[in-house]
C-alpha cells in the first residue's frame, strides 16, 4: 500500500481528504505480485501444543501490576461481568479467572453474585516491570491539556502558559461553549477546537481553567464544574488562570475541602512526576525566565 502524508488521514480508498490514498501499488511500481507454485502435503485441523497454555501470559501480566492497577483491573472485570444477565456465563468466567489469580477471582465472584471458584492460579511468578504503567516514561511531552475558556480572559497570561506548554510538546485543546473564537480583554483571540459536547474530561490528561464570559453563562459554569469534578476525582492536574478563580472558590465551598492547584509549568511537572524531554539548557533557562515573570 502507498500512502501520502497529509493533515487528514483516512483508512479507505475513495475519499476526498487524502487524494484517494491509501491505494494499492501496482506490480510495475514494486507492489505485491502473486507467484504461483505447486504445494504438496497433508492438511489437518490441529494446533500447536503451545496454544494450550492459556494462562501463563495473563498471570505474568497480573504479577507485574501495582496494587492500584490490580484494583482497577478487578473493578473493570466486575463492571463487565456484572453487566451480563446470565448467571451461568458470569460463573463460567469467574471459574476461568481463578487460573490467573485466586484472590482476584474470589473478589470478582463476590462482586457479581456468583460462587467462588475452585482451583488455583498457574504456578508462575515471573514479573516484567515494563508491563506496568507505573514504570512507563513520564514526560510532559505528548500530554493533552484541555483549556476551558470564555471571553474576557487575560490574553498575555494565557498566551504565555499555552506557548510554554507547546514548547515542551504538550497538546493543547481549546474547549468552550461553541466553536468559533474567544477574545481576551487585550484583544487576544483563540480558535476553539472542541466544545463541551464534542469532547470529554475523560479524554484529557489535564485541564487549564481560564474561565470567562459566554452567551449562556450558567451552562458554561455548569460544564466547567463538571470537567473540574472529573479531573479532580481522577487525580488529574488542574491549572487555573487568574480569570478562573471563581470556579475554585465555588468548589472549595460546595465540593471539596482542598483542591490541588497547579499555577506554573514547574508545579505541573512536579505533581505529574514528569520530566522535561531533554536537559537542553536553552529550554531550561527560558522556563526559569518565564517562571520569574510569573
Amino acid at each position: 500500500m502507498r500512502y501520502r502524508i497529509d493533515v487528514y488521514q483516512t483508512n479507505y480508498h475513495t475519499n476526498s481528504l487524502s487524494d484517494n490514498t491509501p491505494y494499492t501499488t501496482s506490480p510495475e511500481e514494486g507492489g505485491y505480485v502473486s507467484f504461483p507454485k505447486k504445494v504438496e502435503g497433508h492438511v489437518i485441523r490441529e494446533r500447536s501444543k503451545s496454544f494450550d497454555d492459556f494462562f501463563t501470559q495473563p498471570r505474568i501480566f497480573w504479577n507485574s501490576l501495582t496494587r492500584i492497577e490490580k484494583q482497577h483491573t478487578i473493578e473493570a472485570l466486575s463492571y463487565q461481568l456484572g453487566s451480563v444477565n446470565s448467571e451461568s456465563v458470569r460463573q463460567q468466567n469467574v471459574d476461568m479467572l481463578v487460573n490467573v489469580d485466586k484472590e482476584m477471582s474470589y473478589i470478582v465472584a463476590d462482586n457479581i453474585g456468583v460462587n467462588r471458584p475452585s482451583g488455583s492460579q498457574v504456578l508462575v511468578s515471573t514479573i516484567y516491570p515494563s508491563l506496568s504503567q507505573a514504570n512507563t516514561p513520564k514526560y510532559a511531552y505528548s500530554q493533552k491539556v484541555g483549556v476551558l475558556i470564555g471571553n474576557g480572559f487575560n490574553g498575555k497570561e494565557v498566551a504565555n502558559v499555552l506557548n510554554m506548554l507547546k514548547e515542551y510538546g504538550v497538546f493543547i485543546v481549546i474547549v468552550s461553549e461553541t466553536l468559533g473564537t474567544v477574545t481576551g480583554k487585550d484583544g487576544t483571540q483563540f480558535k476553539m477546537e472542541e466544545t463541551f459536547l464534542t469532547t470529554s474530561p475523560y479524554l484529557l490528561d489535564s485541564i487549564y481553567i481560564v474561565g470567562g464570559n459566554t452567551k449562556n453563562q450558567n451552562k458554561f459554569t455548569y460544564d466547567v464544574n463538571e470537567y473540574l469534578t472529573v479531573a479532580y476525582k481522577h487525580y488529574k492536574p488542574i491549572g487555573v488562570a487568574s480569570s478562573g478563580h471563581f470556579f475554585i472558590k465555588k468548589s472549595k465551598k460546595t465540593i471539596w475541602p482542598k483542591l490541588f492547584l497547579l499555577v506554573t509549568i514547574r508545579t505541573l511537572e512536579r505533581n505529574l512526576s514528569l520530566r522535561l524531554p531533554s536537559s537542553d539548557s536553552r529550554k531550561e533557562n527560558s522556563l526559569n525566565t518565564f517562571l520569574k515573570k510569573r
